[in-house]
Formats: C-alpha cells, sequence, structure tokens
C-alpha cells in the first residue's frame, strides 16, 4: 500500500518537478481542520492509484513553497505533470472525489 510522502523544501525539486509519473502535491497546515479530515481520504486515494505519486507538503516546513506556487488556502492539491502544474483544488475531499479529480486530469 503506497503512503503519501512528507517532502521537505530542499527534496522537491527531485520528489515533485523530475518525477516521471504525475504527482498529487497536498499543501496542507498542521493547524489545519479540513486538511485533518482529508487525511485519510488522501492515503486511500494513494493506495488506490499507483501510478499517481503522493506527496505532502506542509506549511509549517515550506513556507516560500506555498508562497512559490501561490498556495493561499488549505488544503490545497496541486497535480504536477512532467513538473508543471496541471491541475489545482482547494479543500477536503473525499478518497471518491479525488479518484475522480485524479482520472479526469490525467487522462490522455
Amino acid at each position: 500500500m503506497a503512503k503519501p510522502l512528507d517532502v521537505a523544501p530542499d527534496q522537491f525539486e527531485a520528489e515533485v518537478l523530475q518525477e516521471e509519473r504525475p504527482v498529487v502535491v497536498d499543501f496542507w497546515s498542521e493547524t489545519c481542520a479540513h486538511c485533518l479530515t482529508l487525511n485519510p481520504h488522501y492515503d486511500q486515494a494513494a493506495s488506490e492509484n499507483e501510478e499517481v505519486k503522493f506527496v505532502k507538503v506542509s506549511f509549517q516546513a515550506a513556507r516560500d513553497l506555498f508562497r512559490e506556487y501561490a498556495v493561499r488556502a488549505t488544503p490545497t492539491l496541486v497535480l504536477f505533470s512532467g513538473g508543471e502544474e496541471i491541475a489545482r483544488t482547494v479543500g477536503a475531499k473525499r478518497a471518491d472525489e479525488l479518484n475522480d479529480w485524479l482520472k479526469e486530469n490525467t487522462a490522455g
């Protein structure tokens, strides 16, 4: 079962931008109730989508990345492919909603 990877700012380029698979990044905060609600659903979606890499970036550890990617609310999920942002959604989602969002944005 794949689990989301916690990514520090110095790992972001290698783990997200240089990854060959699509990568969904959960920009979250430890003090955000909606983020905590999302966590088990994000974990479930990660286990159900082996073709997509799931990572988490904490506001407390990576404020510069939040600014660089214009993340203004948490949780914000950003989907990257080939090092480029291809989709974004804000707010807690159920696992089935995450799976649908991924399918819509990775079909090609």
